[in-house]
């Protein structure tokens, strides 16, 4: 023992010893802590979920995106409360949407696990402090209040009157349009001009230029990965771009969509308080913010750069999927096409001029139309997680004993500090809320509005989605300003421009596969296809 008379030594063969041990004492007290001591210690669950991250990590990283459907396997084998990991609770029970997702009465925070995905820690939606979320959501909030989402409609329409020139070029060569990328193209339009007074004019491109669609889808689908790795992302900012793009070649259009979206906010922000340049005139989302109140530190172009991309992605791809979904059902479906257009018809006389947004707004069937594609194409797909940091929350499940025959109320504690989240998608698609829910039926809207309440593409409560006025606005105009003017082959006006037919396009080109933060589609999908005829 003759390193006992030597202080600096320590001999190795003691490690080989004590080593095992230590390693085997500390995941014994985090399985014990993870399995029967942590605060949702109680929420029943698989026991591999609630020990360790890597049963997520195996349906999410190596089996893309699949965890969302465990999820929903979990609820049907547990109950309307599960434990999905170490440390988060989902619960599949509607009706309790409102107590997670709060008004600004409660205090929400959100979970880093989640934000680490997004790489974008100083944006407003990657803000895990409710206080600082409710400052940087502030200076947010006036440029997408509905009133000034209402102001725009000239710059929408403006977007609208290229997708339909495009529309007849298309008419005039007969070759067949991804539409899917088309609203997409629109999308982007109309949120690069209101977010940094410029656009790439993707719906003038000819092949209305996938590589920004493809850019979010990229950098949705890296999300499960990041969130597992966090220090991948810090790895990846030493990596020159080439080397990025040699290990991810699809990294290459998300690189691209960073470095503009940065140069147009740097743009914007060296221009600042310049009364005679090129931005002089300029009423953008961020010329505003910088003449806002917001504290300076809050305006550097490294914030604000990070909101840009935000606004940019989430005002791009979930519109645009909500179009493609419900123009594929219209064409498929003649019987809910009919009353769309007979309704247009009346509120649209002249089918050029496309009436206020107040005045679609208040067309039934338009809004039945809209609300069942949002509910199906759930531009969201990801669960959300809130912490309520100072608030027990209490919640009581229905347990029965189908041999005694007998039902009775579970009541769970759920404490300050617990990650909780539920699905908008499984809400959405849970014959628990809505009858056959995988079918396109708007009609259900005007029968049942009470409906409403579990419609949640935007989710609710203080961090519901900021950009959902816009994306409303998109909606009404686009759906009125297109089947206005063409039905399809089964319902054709005498004042239609002409109409559409789907070409190669199936129901699996718009099936949600699984979760990418946004919905995944089949590899090979290549989204909504149409001919527009001529009448």
């Amino acid at each position: 023992m003759a390193w006992l008379e030597s202080p600096g030594a320590f001999p190795t063969e003691l490690l080989y010893v004590f080593g095992p041990v230590l390693a085997a004492t500390y995941l014994l007290a985090l399985a014990s802590w993870r399995l029967y001591l942590c605060p949702a210690a109680e929420i029943p669950g698989p026991a591999l979920a609630k020990l360790t991250y890597w049963y997520e990590f195996y349906y999410d990283v190596i089996l893309s995106g699949q965890y969302i459907w465990k999820i929903r396997a979990m609820h049907e084998q547990y109950g309307p409360i599960v434990r999905i990991n170490p440390e988060e609770v989902h619960i599949q029970d509607a009706d309790y949407y409102d107590q997670v997702y709060a008004g600004s009465t409660h205090k929400r925070n959100k979970w880093t696990f989640f934000t680490n995905q997004s790489g974008l820690p100083q944006s407003a939606f990657g803000t895990l402090d409710h206080n600082l979320y409710r400052m940087r959501r502030a200076a947010l909030n006036p440029y997408f209040s509905k009133a000034k989402v209402r102001s725009l409609q000239p710059r929408i329409e403006s977007r609208l009157n290229n997708l339909l020139t495009r529309f007849r070029e298309f008419q005039e060569s007969g070759e067949p349009m991804t539409v899917s990328l088309a609203y997409a193209a629109l999308t982007n339009d109309v949120v690069m001009e209101y977010a940094f007074g410029r656009s790439d004019n993707r719906l003038l491109a000819p092949d209305f230029d996938p590589s920004f669609k493809e850019a979010g889808e990229a950098g949705a689908k890296l999300g499960h990965f990041v969130k597992q790795m966090p220090w991948v992302l810090t790895l990846m900012k030493f990596l020159p771009d080439s080397v990025q793009i040699a290990l991810n070649p699809v990294m290459a259009s998300y690189i691209k969509l960073n470095k503009d979206i940065i140069r147009h906010v740097s743009e914007i922000y060296s221009h600042r308080g310049d009364t005679h340049g090129k931005y002089s005139s300029q009423t953008t989302i961020f010329h505003a913010i910088l003449q806002g109140d917001l504290p300076e530190k809050e305006k550097s172009p490294d914030r604000l750069w990070q909101d840009g991309q935000v606004v940019v992605i989430a005002g791009t791809l979930t519109t645009a999927a909500a179009l493609s979904e419900l123009t594929y059902h219209l064409l498929r479906q003649p019987i809910e096409l009919r009353p769309l257009k007979d309704e247009l018809a009346k509120a649209m006389p002249d089918p050029a001029a496309v009436p206020d947004i107040a005045r679609l707004e208040q067309l039934p069937y338009l809004t039945a139309v809209i609300r069942e594609s949002l509910r199906l194409s759930s531009g969201i797909s990801t669960r959300l997680q809130r912490i309520a940091p100072d608030e027990t929350l209490i919640y009581k499940a229905k347990v029965s004993d189908d041999k005694k025959k007998t039902a009775w109320d579970k009541e769970y504690i759920l404490r300050p500090g617990i990650p909780l989240s539920m699905t908008g998608l499984l809400i959405h698609h849970s014959p628990t809320y809505f009858e056959d829910p995988m079918a396109f039926r708007p009609q259900r809207w005007i029968d049942n509005p009470t409906l409403e309440r579990y419609l949640v593409p935007f989710s609710r409560g203080t961090r519901a989605c900021v950009g959902m006025n816009l994306a409303y606005a998109e909606l009404y105009l686009t759906v009125a300003g297109v089947f206005r003017q063409y039905g399809s082959r089964e319902v054709r006006f005498p004042e239609d421009q002409g109409f559409l037919e789907l070409y190669d396009t199936s129901y699996k080109d718009i099936e949600i596969i699984g979760d990418g933060v946004t919905p995944l589609y089949r590899p090979d999908s290549n989204g909504v296809r149409i001919v527009v005829r001529a009448v």
